[in-house]
This record gives structure tokens, C-alpha cells and sequence, in this order.
């Protein structure tokens, strides 16, 4: 048993130097998918950049789900991602580290148009994503999960030796990636305001006029945020966050979160589309 674990250990080792000697290649990302799942079993792997309010970029995918990331390019990447956890976490720059999604999601999430739509569909019973910012700008965000595969959620453990190598992959992903294909992303060109973009696609495509605070809400209720946690997020009150609520439904002519979000969602997709 001691020999085992020795073994398993050298094993981890191994493989962090396996990782360490890749960075600034384009094998990165695998090294560090070989280095964490020499630590603890995970069902599926994705590594994404973001910066800004941009479309996010996939670095790597990898899983034996074929759901998991089914919908990954036609509907996450083009605009489901503003309403994301993560992608929240990489807006309010959370600090560099690893995190539980249901530690990050609003308390609303799982009633929220965004989950039933897209993210039940995944078959993600759980996920540990691994935050590091670079000096340009991005975010990188390597996230493992458990899915249909496995059929169950993260064991305190498995937690746990995320926790430890954490140091190393964020250490990995601030680093300088020289030769990693998304650079080519990486232009001058204005990054979108998703607020902005929102208030405009709803007046010229469907000549409604609603406020910055209206739309600030807006998205943050699509994100799954309550009224009150609204309020906290935005630093007003509750009854506050209610009335914007009202004035927003009816000035768009709805009465559901279900209904916002099939307004919205398209105008996302078509704000970033045009500002890029």
C-alpha cells in the first residue's frame, strides 16, 4: 500500500514537471490535464480565455460525454457565456485560484433560463475551474468537471488536491503562452460594452428604450441573482432592484424571466457580433 502511494505521488511530481517544462508551448494544455488527473479523477476538461466583454476563446476541450460540450461553439461562445458563473467570476476579477461552481453561481442559479436551456444539457454535475489573469489582459480558466460519466459530484478529496496544486496551475497560466494559437484574437480592436450592446440591440431592433440600471438588472437576473443578492450586487435595495424589474418587464412587453431571456440572449449575439 505504501509502494502504491509512493508511486501515485512520484506520479503527481512527474507531472507537474511535465507541466512546468511545457508552458509557453502548445502542449500546455495537456500537460496540465495529464498533471491533475494524476491528482483526482474528473469527467471532462475545457480550457478557455476571455477578456473583456468579448467572445471567449476555447483553448482545449476533451471528454467522454458527447453533451458535455455539444453546444459549447453554437451556443456558449456566441452569447450564453454573459451569463456563465465563471464568466461572472473573470468580470468581478475574483482572485487567482481554484473554485467550486456551486461556491460562485448566484442563489437563483438552477431556476434560471440560462441552466434549464443550456447548462442541464451539459449533464455537469459538478465543476472546479482554476482562475490565472495574464499582464494583456486575459483570463485563463481551466476547468474539470463531473458529468454522466461518473454520475457523481467531486469528493472531498479529489477537492482538496485541487486545492493543493493550485499554486502550480495558476503559476502556469500567468505565465507567458508565446506560441498558443488564441493570440491571433488578441488584436486592438474595442472590446464591447455587454450593457451598452444590450440597450442598443433592443432600440434598433425592436425600438424598445430601457436604462443602464434596467439592463444591469436584467443580466444579473438571467445570471440567477435574486432580488436581494441584485441589490447587493449593485448596492441598492431590494425594493429597489423590484421596481427596475417591473419597469423593465413592461417596457419590454414581458412577464418572465423565460421571456427575457429569449429577448435578450439573440441581442447579445448580435451586439458582440457587431462590435467585433
Amino acid at each position: 500500500m505504501k509502494s502504491d502511494s509512493n508511486r501515485l505521488a512520484k506520479n503527481i511530481f512527474d507531472n507537474v514537471a511535465l507541466a512546468i517544462k511545457a508552458r509557453g508551448t502548445t502542449e500546455i494544455c495537456l500537460a496540465i490535464r495529464e498533471m491533475l488527473a494524476s491528482a483526482f479523477e474528473f469527467d471532462n476538461y475545457l480550457v478557455i480565455a476571455y477578456r473583456g466583454e468579448e467572445n471567449p476563446v476555447i483553448l482545449h476541450r476533451s471528454g467522454a460525454s458527447k453533451r458535455v460540450h455539444a453546444e459549447l461553439d453554437s451556443h456558449y461562445v456566441p452569447s450564453l457565456y454573459v451569463l456563465d458563473p465563471f464568466y461572472a467570476a473573470h468580470i468581478n476579477r475574483i482572485e487567482s485560484g481554484v473554485y467550486l461552481l456551486r461556491d460562485l453561481a448566484p442563489d437563483k442559479f438552477n431556476t434560471t433560463s440560462y441552466y434549464r436551456e443550456y447548462y442541464k444539457k451539459t449533464t455537469l454535475l459538478d465543476e472546479l475551474s482554476f482562475f490565472g489573469y495574464s499582464l494583456d489582459g486575459w483570463t485563463y480558466n481551466v476547468c474539470v468537471g463531473r458529468d454522466e460519466t461518473s454520475g457523481r459530484p467531486f469528493t472531498k478529496p479529489s477537492v482538496t488536491k485541487a486545492m493543493e496544486l493550485a499554486p502550480v496551475v495558476v503559476s502556469i497560466l500567468e505565465s507567458r503562452w508565446e506560441k498558443m494559437p488564441f493570440e491571433r484574437a488578441a488584436s486592438n480592436k474595442d472590446i464591447p460594452n455587454l450593457v451598452a450592446s444590450l440597450i442598443k440591440e433592443l432600440a434598433d431592433k425592436h425600438d424598445i428604450r430601457i436604462t443602464n440600471r434596467q439592463a444591469q438588472v436584467a443580466l444579473l437576473l438571467l445570471r440567477g441573482h435574486s432580488s436581494r443578492s441584485i441589490g447587493m450586487q449593485m448596492d441598492i435595495s431590494w425594493q429597489t432592484v423590484r421596481v427596475f424589474r417591473k419597469q423593465l418587464y413592461s417596457r419590454c412587453g414581458i412577464s418572465s424571466q423565460a421571456e427575457l431571456f429569449s429577448l435578450l440572449v439573440p441581442m447579445v449575439e448580435i451586439g458582440q457580433g457587431s462590435a467585433q
